[in-house]
């Protein structure tokens, strides 16, 4: 699928086949398996800048989605390579805030956003490994402990 994205008229074919919408279920599932898969397929589709992908996958809420991936924290220590997942997620989040006729409405979305006002000036290409993986908490804010300071323990 990552490689038929490749081809502009291919990945406009998934949006007309409903593709965008499996892939979109899948991650709003988030799957042990297959979430940072889903996720990066998705991002090759967005980066493509092809305005009805994008357009289509704000339309289906995907915001809130990767938003909610983001703030999840440990919740989703469970994903396989949760660290890439959320590189991802990011990445895909900045792609269609960039849309030149949904870009501001996400942008107003993302201003209201705690978990994005922690992790939206990051460099993420740095915590992507491709052999065995620590996972690293990259984004959110850090827990506090009963005293209101920073919990390092958990990261």
């Amino acid at each position: 699928l990552k490689l038929l994205l490749s081809n502009d008229s291919c990945a406009e074919g998934l949006v007309s086949a409903q593709g965008l919408k499996v892939l979109y279920t899948i991650v709003n599932r988030k799957p042990k398996k297959t979430l940072t898969l889903a996720l990066d397929t998705l991002k090759t589709a967005v980066l493509k800048k092809i305005g009805m992908i994008n357009r289509a996958a704000i339309d289906l809420g995907l915001i809130a989605t990767l938003l909610d991936i983001l703030n999840a924290g440990t919740e989703l220590s469970y994903v396989e390579d949760i660290t890439a997942a959320r590189v991802h997620a990011i990445d895909i989040v900045k792609a269609l805030s960039e849309d030149p006729d949904k870009g501001p409405m996400v942008c107003a979305l993302l201003e209201d956003s705690e978990v994005w006002q922690h992790c939206k000036d990051q460099r993420h290409d740095l915590f992507i490994s491709r052999g065995p993986f620590v996972d690293l908490r990259i984004a959110g804010p850090e827990p506090a402990a009963e005293d209101g300071t920073a919990d390092r323990s958990v990261l």
